[in-house]
């Protein structure tokens, strides 16, 4: 898990990044609120952060990976050290 960290303050701890095809990038959280719905800060046409179902998404990932260390932040924000 790393803890991202906005320009504006906001914190956010992040145990998993996915990509999928559209590539759409969604930084998965420590908030879950089962196996299949978790939060994330998701980045594509807009960014937001929200609720999202796994078994919706995976099926059109390109990428999965709990190895934060080879993954840019998200843009805004910085991965605190």
């Amino acid at each position: 898990m790393k803890t991202a960290i906005s320009e504006s303050g906001i914190r956010l701890n992040v145990t998993e990044h996915i990509m999928t095809r559209n590539m759409w990038e969604f930084y998965i959280t420590d908030d879950k609120h089962s196996d299949d719905i978790v939060r994330a800060l998701v980045m594509g046409h807009e960014t937001e952060i929200g609720d999202v179902s796994l078994s919706e998404i995976l099926p059109h990932a390109i990428s999965r990976t709990t190895d934060l260390n080879e993954i840019m932040p998200p843009e805004g924000y910085s991965w605190e050290d």
